[in-house]
């Protein structure tokens, strides 16, 4: 007799998906036993967990462990994409199965891989299971983007705070807890350490409820800017669909930022002096860089008086109904007036928003021949985007995968017809598999850029708008300023000698 196992799985753990897993368990037990030529295997279930990879799935690989011992014959599962969405996992495992004598019958797609034609079904339909994989991953991030775009909080709650239907809400214990840290660390001048230590000594708790505190979790509170009411999303992202593993986002993808999103915990100016006296003391980011510039002027202004270098400072409008930036000399911010100490300065501060004008102007003024830019970069985009040249591209990629194709259905014709060897075709398929694959990426992408060329007027015309707007320096942007800008010195709220990068003569301007 023939000893059947099969394999189910389910994509969460959610009541809906666990009873699908029961009903999935209960057909493959009652279809096995069925069949008087069949033994039953006890089946293996994974729960929740995701198809695009299989290492973390530990029911299919002590399923894949015991094939390897000859507890059964054949392995059941309802589809591809129930079994791997991975083309790469899908081959490997099915070869390493079939060389032990276990074959893998995909019932839906009546695929039995022991058959002649097995793998290279099975080739196409895992290839079809992964690209549907892509796509699904694709339509959530678009959805989570969206949602993050509306306010809808993602991630887990923080100190200070109950995260509340994608809503945030202040905590009175926890935000107590969050002011101490922010009081010891910017009134009290203690650090990182020194206020663990205490904390633990105080009895105060973490999000998680635990009592130990370290140096790095209450870095992360005094640089979280949900703690001024500001919301930043995407500080991890997933870059691939197929592994799942998550990873810092380093401008990879562009954060998702809400100001003053909820209520606040630590008033804006004492976050932002908070942040300024990191930087001043070197505490070095929870990234392993130093402490990230929070501002695009920060750490390009100097003082032209003492020749230090200048922060930010935050205060409140006159009707206090509104913020507004204002930058000044550290020395001042430190020890006030020359005439009060000898270390002082008499430097003045200055609007951020001068800081903004001056700057565009230096750029303004620097710029040369923009029509000739503008008319280049229109050029670059068109020839990007030609409707005709993609197509051809399309083409001709097709044709390439139809070529791999029928070199690949030759071979397993050599093969029915006994001219070449199993280990034969095996040895010259296995270059040519790889081959397909990528003419099927390559083929892929090229449909994607097909569909942006049908769109090709009105991107060049939107694109065409933002160049413009970039090289005539129309808006403030603070890309162009981190791109551009090497420093500007401050000589008074009249005085700026703005130097560009790239630029061997600097600009003077009395604003």
């Amino acid at each position: 007799m023939t000893k059947v196992t099969a394999y189910c799985r389910v994509s969460t753990d959610k009541d809906d998906q666990l009873n699908s897993l029961e009903n999935q368990e209960k057909y493959f037990t009652d279809y096995i036993n069925s069949n008087p030529e069949w033994e039953y295997v006890p089946l293996y279930a994974d729960e929740g967990m995701s198809g695009t990879s299989t290492k973390k799935r530990k029911h299919f690989n002590k399923m894949i462990e015991d094939a390897r011992l000859g507890k059964f014959d054949m392995i059941l599962t309802k589809e591809v994409s129930r079994f791997a969405r991975n083309t790469v996992d899908t081959l490997q495992y099915t070869r390493e199965l079939k060389d032990v004598g276990v074959g893998v019958l995909f019932m839906s797609d009546n695929i039995n891989s022991l058959d002649s034609d097995g793998e290279l079904r099975l080739t196409i339909m895992s290839g079809i299971a992964q690209d549907e994989s892509r796509r699904t991953s694709q339509r959530v991030k678009w959805g989570q983007q969206r949602s993050m775009e509306k306010g809808v909080v993602f991630g887990h709650t923080i100190l200070g705070y109950k995260l509340k239907n994608g809503a945030l809400e202040v905590e009175p214990v926890g935000a107590k807890t969050v002011k101490i840290i922010f009081s010891k660390y910017l009134d009290e001048s203690k650090g990182l350490p020194t206020i663990a230590k205490e904390l633990e000594q105080e009895g105060l708790l973490t999000s998680y409820g635990k009592k130990r505190w370290d140096s790095s979790s209450v870095q992360r509170i005094l640089m979280n800017e949900k703690y001024v009411g500001d919301l930043k999303q995407k500080k991890f992202i997933t870059p691939n669909y197929l592994t799942h593993q998550t990873k810092r986002n380093k401008n990879e993808e562009d954060f998702v930022i809400i100001e003053n999103h909820h209520e606040a915990i630590i008033e804006r100016d004492v976050f932002d002096r908070v942040q300024e006296e990191m930087v001043r003391r070197g505490v070095k980011s929870t990234e392993g860089t130093k402490h990230t510039q929070r501002y695009p002027f920060s750490g390009r202004l100097q003082c032209g008086l003492c020749d230090s270098s200048v922060i930010s400072r935050t205060r409140k409008m006159n009707n206090g109904k509104g913020m507004y930036k204002r930058w000044q000399c550290s020395k001042y911010f430190k020890y006030g007036s020359k005439h009060n100490h000898d270390k002082g300065c008499e430097n003045t501060m200055v609007r951020n928003e001068i800081l903004e004008h001056v700057f565009q102007l230096a750029l303004k003024d620097s710029a040369y021949n923009k029509d000739k830019i503008i008319k280049d970069c229109i050029k670059m985009v068109s020839e990007a985007l030609n409707a005709d040249q993609v197509k051809s591209d399309y083409d001709e990629a097709a044709k390439e995968l139809d070529r791999l194709t029928n070199r690949l259905n030759n071979l397993v014709g050599l093969r029915l017809d006994g001219e070449i060897t199993k280990e034969e075709l095996k040895t010259m398929r296995e270059p040519l598999d790889a081959q397909i694959a990528v003419a099927q990426g390559k083929r892929q992408q090229l449909e994607n850029n097909a569909a942006l060329a049908e769109q090709q007027d009105t991107l060049i015309e939107q694109i065409k708008d933002r160049i413009t707007k970039i090289v005539n320096v129309e808006a403030f942007s603070e890309e162009v300023v981190k791109e551009k800008l090497e420093k500007i010195v401050i000589y008074g709220k009249d005085r700026f000698d703005v130097y560009l990068r790239g630029n061997p003569v600097n600009f003077t301007s009395a604003a």
